[in-house]
This record gives structure tokens, sequence and C-alpha cells, in this order.
């Protein structure tokens, strides 16, 4: 492969479609945007108006970090680091991305190794921290939950690692429901309330699952703060407990101290626009129980306030 001005890898470039407008991936070699059509192929735009964009490039070397500086609480963590006021740096396995939180300023992601980059653990962990920043600048969130869409809504299910996500996901869509993502899902506000949008980012069930179509979106029924329990249980939950749940499952925003202010006043105004209950269930509960507790809080709150 020859080289290209500012060690680019190519003179590819993808359109990327975010929710919150299009992302232009430039600087791909051939290789890299063939592997991004066949990975992703609802969520490649065709011809519009770009939003935003990222260069690809390429390290000279594999980024010189430590394994431990890349976990926390035995989890992988990639590690975010201030350049400016409006930018940081992202730094995670095989890739070293900078991020302007300012739409004029192109984002930067690079690997050293080609086939690095179209790889879930570089792209997809890139998209999850640049549209968790992107979505708290537009009033939204990205939380650490399952999404599942019934009868046209979205419930999502925050919970913290290990609380069930994943399981109840399955079962949700063995029952009929429709998986948003098992692992992290993007909430945005409209007129109306929140709509949960579909996302290229997802846990390791949800890569089994076709991706549904890049644009769609739902609006969202109720937040749910999933728990493991001893026996199936599902009630309202007040708006300082919701709050306090959502600050700590907003992954990324919650590790910048500068942006708590900002952080604190959208989880609020989404703790009082939406229905939140607290859902504690068992591994064995069947998923028609949980649907029908679930309603019978929703139903009950709903009452109450009128």
């Amino acid at each position: 492969m020859g080289d290209h001005p500012q060690g680019v890898w190519g003179r590819e470039a993808r359109g990327f479609f975010l929710p919150l407008g299009t992302l232009r991936l430039e600087g791909l070699s051939e290789a890299q945007g063939r592997a991004i059509d066949v990975t992703y192929p609802s969520f490649v735009a065709a011809a519009g108006e770009v939003r935003f964009r990222c260069e690809a490039y390429r390290l000279p070397a594999p980024p010189a970090v430590r394994q431990e500086e890349l976990t926390r609480d035995g989890c992988y963590t990639m590690r975010q680091q201030p350049l400016s006021p409006d930018c940081f740096q992202l730094t995670g396995f095989n890739f070293d991305a900078q991020i302007s939180l300012d739409p004029r300023m192109p984002a930067r992601l690079g690997v050293h190794g080609e086939e690095d980059l179209p790889k879930p653990i570089v792209l997809e962990n890139f998209l999850r921290v640049f549209c968790a920043h992107q979505a708290l600048r537009g009033g939204g969130l990205v939380l650490h939950s399952a999404g599942l869409v019934r009868q046209g809504t979205a419930w999502i299910f925050s919970g913290y690692s290990n609380a069930g996500k994943t399981t109840l996901s399955r079962k949700a869509q063995a029952a009929g429901a429709q998986v948003l993502s098992d692992d992290m899902n993007l909430l945005l506000p409209d007129a109306r309330g929140y709509r949960a949008h579909v996302v290229p980012f997802t846990g390791e069930f949800g890569r089994t699952l076709r991706h549904p179509e890049a644009r769609a979106n739902y609006p969202v029924a109720a937040l749910v703060l999933l728990e493991q329990g001893q026996d199936l249980r599902a009630e309202p939950v007040s708006p300082a407990q919701a709050v306090a749940r959502l600050l700590g499952n907003a992954p990324f925003v919650n590790l910048d101290p500068s942006l708590a202010p900002r952080l604190f006043a959208v989880a609020s105004d989404l703790a009082a626009a939406l229905p939140v209950l607290r859902l504690r269930c068992r591994r064995a509960d069947a998923m028609d129980a949980i649907w029908h507790r679930l309603e019978g809080a929703l139903s009950s709150l709903n009452s109450n306030r009128t």
C-alpha cells in the first residue's frame, strides 16, 4: 500500500449514520471500507449532509498503555484525558483517538494495524464515547441498559454489570420483542418526551441479531431500574432515586467532573419526564410474567399521576 498524506490509511470514506447526525469516516483503506460495509450495512449512510467528521490514521506503534490502566473494577475501561476544555484523548486496546466536542473540529481515530480499525473493540468503543458526549450536549443520554421494543414502544432496562440485561434481552427476544441493544442505548428528547434510537454499538447478544433500520427510533414507555432479586417485583421509583441510578449508569460522561452539572440537569429532566420503575427478577422468571408486573406497576403509577 502506498503512502498517503498525514499518515492516513487510504482515500476511502464512509458516511456513518448516527442518531445525532452522519459521521464521515475519512482516510480509510479499501479493506477497512469493505469491512465497515459488511459489518454495518444499515448504518453506512447514503450521500447527504454530514454533521461530524473523523479522520482515520496510522499509529507508528500500538498505544503505550498498560492493561491495568484500562481496567476499572475488573472491567475494560477506556482512558479519557482532557486536552482542552472542548477536546479529550481516548485510549483503548489497539487504538488512540482525539474527540472534539465542537462539531466543527474533526475527531481522529488511530490504529497501528490496518485490520484493527473496523473491529468492534475499536470502532464501536470509539462510537460509544463519541455518542455519549454528543448526546449529553443534545439533552440526552447513552445508558448502560437493555432496550426492548414491545408494541411499538421502547422499555429501557438500566442496570449495572451482571444485573441481568443480556439474560432479559434473550428472554424478551424469544418472546417476540425486538432488542435494540443489550448493552447501551441512546435516548434523546423530542417534543413529546424521549425516544430510544437504534445504535451500531451493542453487547455480545446484540451482535447475533440483524441490525434493524439505522434510522429507527421509538417513544420510551418507561425507564426500568433492573436488579436481581429473590422474587418478581415491579414498583415505582422516586425521581431522586432514578437520578442517582442514571448518574451511575451514564458511562464516559460521568467520568469527567467538568460535565457533572450538565449530566445532573439532563438526568433530572429525564427522570421527571419518564415513568421510572424498579424491577427485581430472577433468571427463571418468564417474560410474560415480567411484562405483566411491569404493565401493572406502570398503570398504577399513571393512575396516581392523573
